[in-house]
């Protein structure tokens, strides 16, 4: 099972609204009720008012003055010990819980890896997709935490994921 992060912001990119929040909420509840994601945390920026999105859904939230301690704040509220972290505004593709399903049932997922890329929308994204930017990533929480603080991009970086799933972010903001 994941813990899911959804990331309201990082140091890259600018804060989600609350709608594309909600929006990439719901879209993990089908995994939810598949029973792939166990937890989900919302974490973003101080003043970013997460507390009542996460009262409404349910979920955990953390906010950060500093904006490269976000994620590691929130890898610490996971309670899996596989964790799902998405960019806010964005919703996984039909068939990511197949994917994931199958993806999860190795014993060396958390281990490996794997990235989401964003769904391509340009020229040049649709000729050559692995120039889509990457919109989530999963691995093994303890080794997010030993990548150490950063945005999405230099988490991605340092954990090198060995698989890029088929199912893509699509823009839900």
């Amino acid at each position: 099972m994941l813990s899911a992060i959804v990331l309201a912001a990082d140091s890259r990119h600018k804060p989600a609204s609350p709608e594309a929040m909600v929006r990439t909420l719901a879209a993990l509840v089908p995994a939810a009720i598949e029973g792939l994601v166990r937890d989900v945390t919302l974490a973003g920026p101080a003043g970013s008012d997460l507390a009542a999105i996460a009262d409404h859904a349910g979920c955990e939230f953390t906010e950060c003055t500093d904006p490269g301690q976000i994620v590691a704040q929130a890898l610490k509220l996971a309670r899996g010990p596989v964790v799902f972290l998405l960019r806010a505004g964005r919703a996984p593709e039909a068939g990511f819980i197949d994917e994931i399903g199958d993806f999860l049932a190795r014993s060396d997922a958390g281990q490996r890896g794997a990235l989401m890329r964003d769904r391509p929308e340009t020229f040049w994204t649709r000729t050559m997709p692995v120039l889509s930017p990457v919109v989530g990533v999963i691995a093994a929480r303890q080794r997010m935490m030993e990548a150490g603080k950063g945005d999405l991009a230099s988490l991605v970086r340092a954990l090198r994921p060995q698989v890029t799933l088929r199912a893509r972010g699509r823009r839900v903001d």
